[in-house]
C-alpha cells in the first residue's frame, strides 16, 4: 500500500512498508471528518520518526503505520481514491477473502453503526497490511518484524472516538481464546470459514475521552434539554443548513464560518465548509450526538478491557488524557473515572489531566502540542 492523504482518509508510515509491524489506528470524534486531524496526524508521524533523546542515547522507534478515516456518514467528495481498497495489496487475490466489502449503510449512523464501521475499517486495513507484508518481506528486511509475526495495533481515540476504541478493544478481547481447547476450536473453524486477521491490540491513547455519562457534561446537559423540546433536531437543523449553504455564495459562507470559529487555521476552515456543504454531514453529526446521550452512560467494561492486574494476557497499556473544564466531560465524571479505574499497584490505565488549558477540540489550533504528547504516549506503550 502506498501512502495517501485525502479528504476522507490518512495513511502514512515512518519507515519501509515491510518493516512497519505496528499500526497506529486513529478514531476521530464527532463530527467525524478526518481532514480536521490531518495536521495532527502529519505532525505525529514526524515526531514518531524522530529519535527520542533521553540525555543518554537517542532511541528510535521501529517503523510505524498511521491510519485514520472519516466516520460513516461524514465522507465528503467520495471517490475511488478515498477508499482503502484491498486491490492495493499485491497479493490481495490470494491472501484476502474476496467477500470482504467496504463498510457502508443506507441512512444515518448511530453509535453502534459507527463502532461496526470502524471495526471493519480496521479489519480491512490489517488484511491488506498482512497481505502486503507477506508479499514484500525479504530475509534481509530491516528490523521491525517478519511476515509471520502478528501485527500490533495501537488505538487512538478522540472524544467519542475513545468510546468507539474501547468498544473495539472489548470485542477484540472477547475473541481471544482463553485456553488451549478454545484455541484448537478457533483453528478448526478458521479452516472452513472466514476469520478476522490475527492481531494484538497492545495499547491505546484516549484523548479528551467521552466514555462515561456524557449527558452529565455541560454540553451534554444543553443538548439533552434541547432534544426534549425538539426531538427531530437532527433532521430540522440538517435541512436548515442545507438551505443556507444552497443560498449563500461560497465566499459569504466562508466568511461566516471564519467569524463564528474566530479565524480558524485554513485546514479547519476548509473542513468545516466542506462539512456544512456535504449532503448529510450536519444531520449525521446531530443524529450521532443524540444517540451518544442515550448510549454513553455507566462504565460497561471489565478489568480485562481496562488492562487491570486481573486481566489476562496479552496485557495492554492504556493512557487517558483528560482536559480541565472540558465541556463534554463533567469534572465529577472525570474524577470518578480516575479514582475507580486509574493505575493501581502498577497496573491499569495511566490517567493524565491536562494542565495547559488545551481545549476539547485540540485539532483546530493545538495539533503540534498534542502530537508531541501522543508521540510520547506511543513510545511509552511500545517500551
Amino acid at each position: 500500500m502506498t501512502s495517501q492523504i485525502t479528504p476522507n482518509s490518512f495513511l502514512t508510515r515512518t519507515g519501509p512498508s515491510a518493516a512497519a509491524s505496528t499500526t497506529v489506528f486513529f478514531i476521530s470524534g464527532n463530527p467525524g471528518l478526518i481532514s480536521y486531524y490531518h495536521p495532527f496526524l502529519s505532525l505525529l508521524s514526524k515526531y514518531l520518526a524522530e529519535p527520542e533523546d533521553n540525555g543518554i542515547e537517542a532511541k528510535k522507534l521501529p517503523a510505524l503505520q498511521l491510519y485514520g478515516c472519516s466516520l460513516g456518514g461524514f465522507e465528503i467528495n467520495s471517490d475511488a481514491s478515498d477508499q482503502l481498497s484491498l486491490s492495493s495489496s499485491p497479493k490481495s487475490d490470494a491472501s484476502v477473502p474476496k467477500h470482504r466489502k467496504q463498510p457502508g449503510k443506507a441512512g444515518d449512523y448511530d453509535l453502534e453503526d459507527q463502532i461496526r464501521f470502524v471495526d471493519q475499517k480496521l479489519t480491512v486495513l490489517m488484511e491488506t497490511t498482512i497481505a502486503a507484508r507477506s508479499h514484500d518481506h525479504r530475509p534481509d528486511s530491516s528490523p521491525g518484524g517478519t511476515a509471520t509475526q502478528r501485527p500490533k495495533v495501537i488505538l487512538i481515540g478522540h472524544s467519542v472516538g475513545a468510546y468507539i476504541a474501547m468498544e473495539i478493544l472489548r470485542r477484540h478481547r472477547e475473541t481471544i481464546p482463553k485456553n488451549s481447547s478454545e484455541r484448537r476450536a478457533a483453528q478448526l473453524a478458521s479452516m472452513n470459514d472466514y476469520s478476522p486477521p490475527e492481531l494484538d491490540i497492545v495499547g491505546g491513547a484516549m484523548l479528551f475521552p467521552t466514555v462515561i455519562d456524557i449527558a452529565a457534561s455541560p454540553s451534554g446537559q444543553k443538548l439533552t434539554t434541547l432534544l426534549s423540546f425538539i426531538p427531530r433536531l437532527a433532521m430540522l437543523v440538517g435541512l436548515l443548513v442545507r438551505l443556507l449553504t444552497f443560498l449563500l455564495p461560497d465566499f459569504v459562507l466562508r466568511s461566516v464560518v471564519r467569524f463564528v470559529m474566530k479565524s480558524p487555521p485554513s485546514h479547519a476552515l476548509d473542513a468545516t465548509v466542506a462539512f456544512l456543504k456535504s449532503s448529510g454531514g450536519v444531520r449525521q453529526a446531530l443524529h450521532m450526538a443524540t444517540d451518544e446521550m442515550r448510549t454513553i452512560t455507566s462504565d460497561k467494561w471489565t478489568d480485562d478491557v481496562w488492562g487491570a492486574a486481573t486481566a489476562r494476557e496479552p496485557l495492554m497499556k492504556l493512557v487517558f488524557y483528560f482536559g480541565r473544564n472540558d465541556h463534554w466531560v463533567a469534572e465529577k465524571t472525570r474524577n470518578e473515572i480516575i479514582a475507580l479505574r486509574g493505575r493501581k499497584e502498577g497496573s491499569g490505565p495511566t490517567m493524565l489531566v491536562c494542565e495547559e488549558g488545551l481545549p476539547h477540540a485540540f485539532c483546530l489550533k493545538h495539533s503540534d502540542t498534542m502530537a508531541r504528547k501522543v508521540a510520547g504516549m506511543i513510545r511509552e506503550i511500545l517500551t
